[in-house]
């Protein structure tokens, strides 16, 4: 795998994690959270991005996220990212109502908006991209487009009135998504139950669901040596409750990869309305290992 999609892979990390927040002001009787990430690759990092987020009573959400490849490997792959996402957790339920993702930096720009309406996609634009082996997609159909949620909402659990945000069932579910050209599933299984101990930013419990990554349509067919790497990859996303919600939200994400782990993690993390997370600019960075579900 090239050292520059690795670094890209960071970035779009660390982008699906933050992409849960809002452009428009927040009002008074609204939820927010604001968080900064960093993205590290092998301990050396690689990314940062910041988060806001604006959850209403009736659990309508909207989100922006700014993120940055940073360090090294800005040298390599110098982009930037800027997306929105807005939608609606209602029971187990997240629906999406709209998302945009604009890259900016390398030799392509890479744009997509879509709009949904009743769980579909309704709208859609994306920039033509160019890449080696992009002929050879497996064809995306009409019915690809239907039943289906961004990226940024894969990243936001929904919890019933009355059940424990650690509950385990929290995590047992699959998030059908399609990003603006791939269709592809994330099935979310039980890991583990973590205790987030940062000095300055969040200090808490985290659920911990393993994640195993599924290409539905719309994708380059994979090399074997690609294949069996996917079939064992290591991912994981640690979520932490949103005070005064029924949402949990991602507060650090593992990845595995060649070159080591992949972790996007927030170092500030402060949430306003009837309950407050503590807030800093420093977190003590969690430690713990989930291995991805089976197939």
């Amino acid at each position: 795998m090239p050292v520059q999609r690795t670094t890209l892979g960071g970035l779009a990390v660390l982008g699906l994690a933050a992409q849960i927040a809002g452009l428009a002001p927040s009002s008074a009787a609204e939820t927010t959270l604001d968080a900064t990430y960093a993205a590290t690759l092998g301990g050396f990092p690689i990314a940062s991005g910041t988060l806001a987020f604006a959850v209403a009573p009736n659990g309508e959400y909207r989100a922006t996220v700014d993120a940055q490849i940073r360090g090294l490997a800005a040298i390599i792959a110098n982009r930037s990212a800027l997306a929105t996402a807005s939608g609606r957790a209602s029971g187990t339920q997240i629906a999406s109502k709209g998302y945009s993702v604009a890259i900016e930096g390398g030799p392509q720009s890479n744009h997509v908006e879509m709009s949904f309406a009743g769980g579909a996609v309704a709208q859609l634009s994306a920039t033509e991209l160019h890449f080696p082996g992009w002929d050879r997609r497996v064809p995306l159909l009409p019915e690809h487009k239907r039943n289906v949620i961004d990226p940024l909402a894969a990243f936001v659990v929904a919890v019933p009135p009355g059940r424990d945000p650690m509950a385990t069932a929290n995590c047992d579910h699959t998030a059908r998504v399609f990003d603006g050209r791939v269709r592809y599933d994330l099935r979310m299984v039980y890991g583990a139950r973590m205790e987030v101990q940062g000095k300055e930013g969040y200090a808490g419990p985290a659920l911990v669901c393993a994640v195993n990554y599924k290409a539905i349509a719309g994708y380059r067919p994979l090399s074997p040596e690609e294949e069996k790497f996917e079939r064992n990859l290591e991912f994981s996303i640690w979520f932490v409750p949103l005070a005064g919600t029924q949402m949990l939200v991602p507060y650090k994400i593992v990845v595995g990869t060649p070159f080591g782990l992949l972790q996007v993690y927030a170092y500030r993390f402060e949430a306003k309305g009837s309950r407050s997370a503590d807030g800093g600019t420093a977190a003590t960075e969690t430690t713990g290992s989930i291995p991805a579900p089976t197939p």
